[in-house]
């Protein structure tokens, strides 16, 4: 298989992505958690190859629209401004072969027909959702602080009561732009926190309580897959959300880095060559 050749989808995990078990559950247990509430639209904002789209997508109820918005490497679509400038940049270096097409081929290899596709920058987000309309929204898109505080405004117009969303990246050394943003919102904008996984942040602008409850639920379910941790930021309890297995192989990870433990042999020659075929894979 050449890098440009896609495997075979049969579910999310064979899409390229950075979207993993934990999120994957934790998005599946949200959206069912909402399966009695009134109808209201889904959002994803940045959808890379459509790794988490699929998930969402299996939730989409009879009356409810979803929506995704991403540029999918048309750079002509951005304007001429600064920020402009340096969006191109970050998209060219990190997607520099994300299409639509490849989206939406993903995307109909699980799903009978497509989500409301828009191919533009996310500050346009507000001009295809009815504020106050949705209930859950995956934020995923420019790593830069001001996209990203945008994004957060958008957020904010979009989300019904006890609505849902979750921001990727939210502790990345790489694009600290991404922290700073989310954060400012918590302080000055309403966002209230609910949980953080090792990748992403969920938050909501009201019904924070019931939410939380619903998300102890969700790792009540399979209480020796979860690890949970609680804090008290600004008031509000936030849950610290994993997964027991992928802890404990960071955590020896982390032991190999620092020369404690010396680091597993692998199984055959061939080892490290697929390890890194699959991580090229990955990175797109």
């Amino acid at each position: 298989m050449t890098q440009d050749q896609a495997p075979t989808v049969r579910s999310y995990r064979d899409i390229r992505g950075w979207f993993g078990r934990t999120d994957a559950r934790l998005f599946k247990g949200i959206l069912e958690s909402q399966a009695t509430s009134p109808p209201g639209d889904l959002v994803e904002i940045g959808a890379f190859l459509g790794k988490s789209a699929v998930v969402i997508g299996d939730h989409v109820r009879p009356g409810e629209r979803f929506v995704v918005i991403d540029l999918f490497g048309d750079m002509s679509l951005l304007g001429e401004s600064s920020n402009d400038d340096d969006n191109r940049t970050e998209n060219q270096q990190s997607y520099p072969r994300l299409t639509r097409e490849r989206f939406e081929a993903n995307y109909l290899a699980l799903h009978d027909e497509l989500p409301v596709v828009v191919q533009a920058p996310s500050d346009r987000i507000m001009e295809h959702v009815a504020p106050a309309s949705v209930r859950f929204v995956h934020v995923d898109a420019s790593h830069l602080y001001d996209p990203v505080a945008e994004d957060c405004r958008s957020v904010k117009k979009m989300l019904r009561p006890g609505g849902v969303v979750a921001f990727d990246d939210w502790r990345n050394m790489k694009c600290p732009g991404v922290a700073a943003a989310i954060w400012e919102s918590v302080a000055t904008d309403g966002l209230i926190p609910v949980a953080v996984s090792p990748n992403k942040l969920y938050a909501v602008h009201s019904g924070a309580d019931e939410v939380v409850e619903s998300l102890r639920s969700i790792t009540a379910d399979d209480p020796g897959w979860w690890l949970l941790t609680e804090h008290q930021i600004m008031g509000h309890t936030v849950l610290g959300v994993d997964n027991v297995g992928a802890a404990a192989r960071r955590r020896a990870a982390k032991k190999v880095e620092r020369g404690a433990v010396p680091a597993p042999q692998p199984a055959d020659p061939g080892f490290l060559s697929r390890v890194r075929r699959r991580v090229r894979r990955a990175l797109g």
